[in-house]
């Protein structure tokens, strides 16, 4: 049977009533709203499965790379692209959402990865890494969305952010998306906010149009990219670009982008209840505040230290207080 309530409601229901240890426990316990020993064995057998098609995929790439010498180029390729075309031949017998279905498409998701990191091995086409992640992503999106399934987004998420770290971190001269933010204008704090915005805007549609693919936990993976972002682009923008606390003015540019992208997600968040969101916007602020009045003082003795850290003890316990009253108020509407 599945629960009517939710548990903050259930919580509420507790708390409004006074109910005790015990008490609580038999509301709970009628109301469903605790997994049960079969949900648990089917939890277990879920992520049984998910590591069943990792090992699977991790024994693909090792065998390979263990037998480089012994195996010809053309075996190489021949080998990766049967087990491709084998998924795809499973996935079309028993479509997902079938389980062995997503399995299938998820496993080809990621021999698809391999094909191209064998490519690039093989025959040294200069490519820099982020280009190997980035097809993997373009290439991989129609096996996703195939796939229907949040372990398939959530690994498109992580190999799409990866491609985007590559290439704000490694600034190369080269490439697809250096021909766009290349030019004289564009400093790297601006090219690490536009990666952050990419994330908000994708989170932003899914937040949007909700769907089975994406749920709320790979929504908040997506947000947190975003954000990992914002904050790099954000500390570069405070020093800035230097690092090493070097004599350059603060870029307004980085701020304003960094103030919308941060405004834009706590408005959207107070509207939709939501905590998460405002947790990680807090944060941001907190690095971001911090590296400006490391700044500011230029750590001039050791009260510089005490300093810093009392301002990252107190907006952090500032910001626990919001989010804690937030959260209360929420469900006592919730429950009334």
């Amino acid at each position: 049977m599945q629960p009517k309530l939710k548990r903050s409601e259930l919580d509420g229901l507790a708390e409004f009533y006074s109910l005790d240890v015990q008490r609580t426990e038999t509301l709970l316990e009628l109301a469903a709203a605790r997994p049960s020993r079969i949900e648990g064995r089917r939890f277990l057998a879920i992520c049984l499965r998910i590591a069943g098609v990792l090992s699977l995929a991790a024994g693909l790439v090792f065998f390979v790379a263990a037998n480089w010498s012994e195996i010809a180029v053309f075996g190489r390729f021949a080998l990766i692209q049967v087990v491709l075309v084998a998924c795809v031949a499973v996935a079309w017998i028993k479509p997902p959402p079938a389980i062995i279905g997503r399995g299938a498409v998820f496993l080809a998701f990621i021999a698809t990865g391999a094909l191209l990191a064998l490519f690039g091995q093989t025959y040294q086409t200069g490519a820099d890494v982020y280009e190997l992640f980035l097809t993997w992503a373009l290439l991989g999106l129609p096996l996703v969305v195939a796939a229907q399934w949040s372990v398939a987004s959530a690994a498109w998420v992580l190999v799409f952010n990866t491609a985007l770290m590559l290439f704000c971190g490694w600034h190369p001269t080269s490439g697809l998306l250096w021909a766009i933010f290349g030019g004289v204008h564009f400093q790297p704090a601006h090219i690490i906010l536009c990666a952050a915005w990419l994330n908000l805007l994708l989170w932003f549609a899914f937040e949007f149009r909700p769907t089975d693919a994406v749920p709320d936990w790979v929504r908040r993976l997506i947000l947190s990219c975003a954000f990992g972002f914002a904050t790099w682009g954000g500390v570069l923008g405070v020093m800035g670009g230097n690092l090493l606390f070097g004599t350059r003015e603060i870029d307004p540019v980085s701020m304003l982008v960094l103030a919308a992208a941060m405004i834009a997600v706590v408005a959207y968040a107070l509207h939709r209840r939501d905590i998460y969101p405002l947790a990680v916007v807090m944060g941001t602020f907190i690095i971001v505040s911090m590296v400006w009045l490391a700044r500011v003082v230029e750590f001039r003795d050791e009260g510089t230290f005490l300093f810093l850290a009392l301002w990252l003890i107190g907006t952090s316990t500032a910001a626990g207080k919001i989010l804690t009253a937030l959260t209360r108020a929420w469900r006592a509407e919730g429950s009334a």
